[in-house]
């Protein structure tokens, strides 16, 4: 019997306004687009696919020819310090309207795959210090290379100063793969701490205190609708950085419902470990289980109020509520309003059943 072809993984992509962050930048400096095509040999006039995508092999020849063009070794640097929150789309939108700095970190390892996923974030606390670890989601974990990690540092110190509005915010420390340059200034003007060269790992290092600094731009209900569109999208764009645990978690979880509430310790099961390391793995992404649980009852919830022929029992009952009043009380939570006023929203929902 022959044996089953693997499918190959998707290709990976960058967000189209995130690629545009690179033109935007080529343009203010006189390298068009069209010269970066001469420069890159892509002369596709398809760029940018039909779902907004751009390749990712494509972002980088883009920027690695405007690093040599503009004769700027640290282009990734300057990239990042003139990102803004529209750069990042959706995603900006919702990090914008979180209400703390911890919060903002959650929801970009949440949802930085939005915006390119050939890597992806790790967060973790060690004793004072919040620590956000760039990593490759390349085959092998290879590199991505300087440019690519210096542009998502620059990124991350330029936005949180940007929405926290404190342009006097400095890292602990940060660190990264590649061997020191020659010319150190250009990390020293911009993240004003100390900088490590050829470590183990693409890291920045925050104090906890500035995790609980408010955002001025905080607005709950905003950052819900965002965080269901961002839900949305990246379910669309079909994740492919995810790991084989964290999509049994999920699924495990989400069958668990008709059963009540999912149990920590048979997901941990299901995934082959034990509910402690559970809890390590979904701490180093920004999520808890409670957490997870939630929003996953959220995103369910929102699609079983709009089916009209599911009353308020039937959905208490598929989310694994125990009362209809528990599930009301979690709606309530999740969207500031009763299940009720809801559906009486122009569009949720039509020939509604009794609630």
């Amino acid at each position: 019997m022959p044996s089953a072809i693997a499918t190959p993984p998707p290709p990976f992509t960058v967000a189209a306004h995130f690629f545009q962050l690179l033109t935007d930048y080529t343009e203010r400096h006189g390298l068009t687009l069209a010269h970066l095509r001469e420069l890159t040999g892509i002369s596709d006039p398809v760029l940018v696919d039909a779902n907004g995508r751009v390749a990712y092999v494509h972002f980088q020849r883009f920027c690695d020819a405007a690093a040599l063009a503009l004769n700027t070794p640290s282009l990734g640097l300057a990239l990042g310090q003139s990102v803004r929150p529209g750069h990042l789309g959706s995603h900006g939108i919702g990090l914008m309207s979180c209400a703390t700095a911890l919060e903002l970190a959650q929801q970009s390892v949440r949802y930085s795959a939005l915006t390119i996923d050939a890597g992806h974030n790790e967060v973790t606390v060690k004793g004072n210090e919040f620590v956000r670890v760039w990593c490759s989601n390349l085959p092998g974990g290879a590199s991505m290379g300087r440019l690519q990690d210096e542009l998502q540092h620059a990124v991350a110190v330029t936005l949180v100063r940007w929405l926290t509005n404190r342009e006097e915010l400095n890292p602990n420390w940060v660190s990264f793969r590649h061997a020191r340059p020659t010319d150190t200034q250009p990390y020293e003007a911009l993240f004003r701490c100390p900088v490590h060269f050829g470590a183990t790992e693409t890291a920045i290092a925050m104090d906890m205190r500035y995790m609980t600094l408010p955002l001025p731009q905080a607005n709950p209900q905003v950052r819900r609708i965002m965080e269901d569109l961002c839900a949305q999208l990246l379910k669309q764009l079909g994740d492919a950085v995810e790991p084989a645990w964290l999509s049994t978690v999920r699924r495990t979880t989400l069958e668990a419902f008709r059963h009540g509430m999912p149990d920590i310790e048979a997901v941990a099961h299901a995934a082959g470990m034990a509910p402690s390391d559970l809890k390590d793995k979904l701490a180093t992404r920004g999520l808890s289980f409670r957490s997870l649980v939630d929003d996953l009852r959220r995103a369910l919830a929102m699609g079983y109020m709009r089916d009209p022929t599911l009353g308020l029992v039937d959905i208490a009952y598929l989310l694994g509520f125990s009362e209809q009043s528990a599930f009301q009380r979690a709606f309530k939570r999740w969207t500031g309003q009763t299940p009720g006023e809801y559906r009486r929203l122009p569009g949720t929902s039509q020939d509604r059943p009794p609630t």
